[in-house]
């Protein structure tokens, strides 16, 4: 039996952010085509190879992202945006199909007690 999905909201208050973009406390994930073009870009240290995940992410500085500047993504309007952010929390750029992550990052969505795993 398939668990439904939460309803996700059409638009989101993100610019700005009323929870000081709480969502990008991590980095993000990047494919390897973004993690190559960032670095191409930014340099090196505005990638991090992440072993607990197997995946490359975006920088963390502080306790944000190193791209949020003055609470906004400063790639947000530029081809380099990573998708991950870009398709959050509609859906998954992975397989195309929903969202079905951790809703928590941002208090904007639905929470759900269930494990998202399983949805």
């Amino acid at each position: 039996m398939s668990t439904l999905l939460p309803v996700i909201p059409s638009s989101l208050p993100c610019f700005p952010c009323p929870h000081d973009s709480i969502c990008c406390s991590w980095g993000t994930s990047l494919n390897t085509k973004e993690a190559e073009t960032l670095k191409s870009l930014y340099g090196a240290d505005a990638i991090v190879w992440d072993d607990e995940e197997n995946e490359w992410r975006t920088r963390v500085d502080g306790d944000r992202c190193m791209f949020l500047k003055n609470n906004a993504c400063s790639l947000h309007d530029r081809p380099e945006y990573p998708s991950v952010c870009r398709c959050f929390p509609w859906s998954d750029p992975e397989t195309g199909g929903p969202y079905q992550y951790d809703l928590s990052i941002c208090p904007e969505l639905p929470q759900d007690e269930a494990d998202p795993t399983e949805r």
